[in-house]
């Protein structure tokens, strides 16, 4: 069994249905499978001119059906791409390094390297966390790592995975080298490995390329607490949220029909008095039991990462869950809730004089 067999074993034991993409200038051509077999005969009928292209994630084939038939009522002559809305759960994580060329051109062999060197760098980088080894793969223009996982496709993942792709984008983006962070949604599509990648004309500086991948053995899927702690490490390098609206500046800190300054809340303090404060996650974040956890869809996990808090910076305090239900709730709502704010402030609210 060859890499490209080997892949596609994994691929389908993981997401039972895959999309096969071959794409040719602008021209789509689109087929579904459930086994290796049928998806390789179809690959090799299409694998000159253009590229090969495939989903990674569980696609649910009764939402796949009824879409596809909806569109095909629109253009019976097309096959339409599967839609994110389909995609029942994420069975990989893709990060993708790609040099920073001229459009529509492939790598150089000096590109290529430099794309190499940032997903290595990645690659130790998440090692270092306990993340279990990846795939890693040359795509031909770029370097991929593809971990294994069994994450929900809700809005929940989908929070994480912004924080996540957006601060590794933080350390490993930059004029040389890109970290895509447009890849992590569910029905994107990832070169099919052993085919060659052929994107504009082909010159002994900037060939086309036969992609190649090597498969970790065992390959160990990620710990959703994994991910969890890596969006919980970014968020907490990222600043508190400030409520909507609210002012950036303490002296006009002032929610309706409150006392109290809150940029001087104690937040810490005030969500372990209402005993819902779990732990210290980072630099000013803390893991804490949401205040509406009763009308989660799903237990929160123990370190209390999928709800926190952060300390002051200078403006107001910040809450944060991840929960479907509670994505729009800030520390104005928590406010409203328990009433009691005020006597966990440093100090009253004095507005500011009117000059003159």
């Amino acid at each position: 069994m060859n890499q490209t067999e080997k892949y596609l074993v994994h691929l389908f034991h993981d997401a039972g249905m895959v999309e096969l993409c071959h794409m040719e200038d602008r021209r789509l051509d689109i087929s579904h499978h459930r086994d290796v077999r049928s998806f390789l005969a179809a690959a090799r009928a299409r694998h000159a001119p253009g590229n090969l292209f495939t989903t990674l994630n569980k696609i649910d084939p009764g939402k796949w059906k009824a879409y596809a038939e909806e569109r095909r009522q629109a253009d019976p002559t097309k096959c339409p791409r599967t839609p994110d809305s389909c995609v029942t759960r994420y069975a990989r994580l893709f990060f993708d390094l790609d040099p920073d060329r001229p459009t529509g051109q492939s790598s150089t062999t000096e590109e290529l390297v430099a794309a190499e060197t940032r997903a290595r760098g990645l690659l130790a980088k998440l090692t270092a966390l306990g993340w279990p080894a990846p795939l890693l793969a040359m795509s031909g223009n770029g370097w991929h790592l593809q971990y294994r996982t069994a994450l929900p496709n809700n809005a929940e993942t989908a929070a994480m995975l912004k924080t996540i792709y957006a601060g590794l984008a933080s350390e490993f983006d930059d004029d040389e080298v890109l970290f895509d962070r447009s890849v992590r949604n569910p029905a994107r599509l990832c070169a099919l490995y052993g085919s060659i990648k052929r994107k504009g004309i082909h010159r002994d500086e900037r060939p086309h390329r036969k992609s190649r991948c090597v498969i970790p053995d065992p390959w160990l899927q990620v710990h959703p607490r994994q991910v969890a702690g890596l969006a919980n490490f970014y968020a907490a390098q990222s600043p508190a949220p400030m409520a909507p609206g609210a002012p950036t500046r303490p002296a006009t800190a002032l929610a309706p029909g409150g006392k109290g300054d809150y940029a001087t809340l104690d937040v810490v303090a005030w969500f372990a008095a209402h005993t819902v404060y779990v732990g210290r996650l980072g630099d000013r974040v803390h893991g804490v039991k949401c205040p509406w956890t009763a009308e989660h869809s799903s237990p929160s996990p123990e370190n209390g990462g999928d709800t926190v808090i952060f300390e002051s910076d200078g403006g107001w305090p910040g809450f944060s869950c991840k929960h479907s239900h509670c994505t729009d709730r800030d520390i104005r709502e928590v406010m409203t809730l328990w009433g009691d704010a005020d006597d966990f402030c440093g100090s009253a609210f004095v507005p500011a004089r009117r000059a003159g």
